[in-house]
């Protein structure tokens, strides 16, 4: 074989791989989609002002919270890991008002938006 014949070659190998390569992560990005959509709630915790405005659009509805490892409030460490039902009753930039309701009891509980890492919509 001559230069230019193997040079082509080589070519049309990695050529032929990298179509494969491109074929397969479209496959790929695909299934992603297809969890992601499958998935049962949306969730929020880009920064303080978005989570702020997230609370804010979706008062009455039932949120997941989840909390910073570092926050220390009370309330938090009581109330974070709750497997009761919280919705949403008011938000302003600094708090957010959520009704707790377990199956013993109800009450509503103020949290700092700065104590929360992550807001996620609970779809039923």
């Amino acid at each position: 074989m001559d230069a230019l014949t193997y040079v082509a070659f080589v070519f049309g190998i990695m050529g032929m791989l990298a179509f494969c390569s491109q074929a397969d992560l479209k496959k790929r990005i695909k299934r992603l989609e297809d969890e992601l959509s499958s998935t049962k709630g949306s969730s929020y915790a880009i920064s303080k002002e978005s989570l702020c405005k997230f609370a804010k659009e979706n008062i009455g509805q039932q949120v997941k919270i989840s909390f910073k490892e570092d926050c220390w409030d009370s309330d938090v460490i009581s109330y974070g890991n709750t497997k009761g039902k919280n919705i949403i009753l008011d938000a302003d930039e600094n708090w957010i008002l959520v009704e707790i309701t377990t199956p013993k009891t109800t009450v509503q509980k103020l949290f700092r938006i700065d104590s929360i890492d992550g807001l996620t919509l609970v779809k039923e």
